[in-house]
């Protein structure tokens, strides 16, 4: 059963106590030495707890008294090692602490503020990466409840609209379980789409796309991390590129016949739009940032794992004809080699001409190093266009 937001603030402040209890004790030991549990016992506004073995158990289990020991021992113990904004933390959290105690109702936007402030805490205090990560993660999935309570109070899908998209999409619902098909129609609606229909249509996948495109980009990484720690960070960021490169991803959209669903204009139809790498591709990155939305990063991995590990095999099988320099993107090897043979100038990517409606947009990029042009093309987005660029600088010096 799903956690609320209460049981989730709760679990957090547990979570802090155990690991802010040694940073405490350690403090206080340095200043007080051993009547430093004395000390900690004068700041409580209950004086009369007769044992010492007492006073130390309630430390190591109640935050309260962590953070109040903290607040009130701030001049005197605290305050050489942390900053005021640090002191506001603290602050903060007693009355988060306090409100969770009365039962207070924690909205969404709350519990990720009151999980931030803890992380914060635990890093400032140098908790370990594992368990920073642990309160990262509930952060992470409270900021998709989040986002998804936005999308949904932008959307204002009625039950009629959210029927309708489930009965046109109901095909391809089967392969992606969305528990919100209008976020997966949103994902499949290109630009063009939107500007050929605007009474129809209020949003297009754009900001769907960006957040695919960082979800992939991450999810990828952790999988070769996770799965392939023996290969150097080299080859990993080879493989990396291979899995979240344009043509790739148009790959996996075609597996899963995305194109049959796009929504696009009559005039991306009619010039093939349906079949196009670059529309496939940020496409799928929309619908991996909705599915993301909907379901969470776990539902995602779920998804998009046994894809990555396909390619990986493909990628790392014996290629015996193939030169590694050809595994790394085009950028980088024009990167290593301007520095191998000019020097540590960064590369410019310059953007001389932008064309075409907004729907439809043209960039024509420019490579030059030191003033001198190395390579010149035109894509439908900055990012390819630099790419083709760098090919064209990599034939010209022969290095394809």
């Amino acid at each position: 059963m799903a956690m609320n937001n209460n049981e989730r603030v709760g679990n957090a402040l547990n979570f802090l106590c155990q690991r802010l209890y040694p940073y405490v004790k350690q403090q206080m030991q340095v200043f007080y030495g051993e009547r430093w549990l004395a000390k900690a016992q004068d700041c409580l506004a209950n004086n009369k707890i007769p044992k010492k073995k007492l006073i130390d158990n309630i430390l190591r289990e109640d935050i309260l008294t962590l953070l109040s020991v903290m607040s009130k021992q701030w001049d005197n113990v605290f305050q050489a090692h942390l900053t005021p904004f640090e002191k506001a933390l603290v602050i903060e959290l007693i009355e988060v602490r306090n409100n969770w105690a009365h039962n207070s109702s924690f909205s969404t936007e709350d519990t990720y503020r009151a999980l931030g402030s803890i992380a914060k805490l635990l890093k400032v205090i140098s908790a370990s990466e594992a368990d920073i990560k642990e309160v990262e993660k509930q952060k992470q999935e409270v900021m998709r409840l989040l986002a998804q309570e936005e999308t949904r109070h932008e959307t204002k899908s009625s039950s009629a609209e959210e029927s309708r998209c489930r009965a046109s999409l109901a095909e391809l619902l089967q392969t992606l379980n969305f528990q919100d098909a209008s976020l997966l129609n949103q994902a499949l609606t290109h630009r063009s789409f939107l500007f050929e229909n605007p009474k129809e249509v209020s949003e297009d996948n754009e900001l769907l796309e960006f957040l695919g495109d960082a979800l992939l980009t991450f999810l990828s990484a952790e999988y070769l991390y996770r799965d392939y720690s023996n290969k150097s960070e080299g080859e990993l960021t080879c493989i990396r590129s291979a899995l979240v490169d344009k043509a790739q991803l148009a790959k996996f959209a075609i597996e899963f016949d995305i194109g049959k669903w796009m929504r696009l204009s009559k005039g991306e139809v009619a010039s093939g739009g349906r079949t196009k790498n670059t529309l496939l591709s940020n496409t799928f990155e929309a619908v991996i940032g909705a599915y993301f939305l909907d379901s969470g990063i776990e539902a995602v991995r779920e998804f998009v794992e046994p894809l990555f590990t396909s390619v990986v095999e493909d990628f790392l099988s014996p290629t015996p004809d193939i030169d590694s320099k050809h595994l790394v993107d085009s950028k980088n090897r024009f990167q290593e080699w301007v520095h191998r043979n000019i020097g540590s100038i960064p590369p410019q990517y310059i953007t001389i001409n932008e064309a075409g409606p907004s729907h439809a947009k043209e960039f024509t990029v420019e490579l030059r190093v030191n003033d001198k042009l190395y390579g010149q093309a035109t894509a439908s987005s900055k990012k390819d266009a630099e790419k083709l660029a760098a090919e064209a600088a990599l034939k010209k010096i022969e290095l394809m």
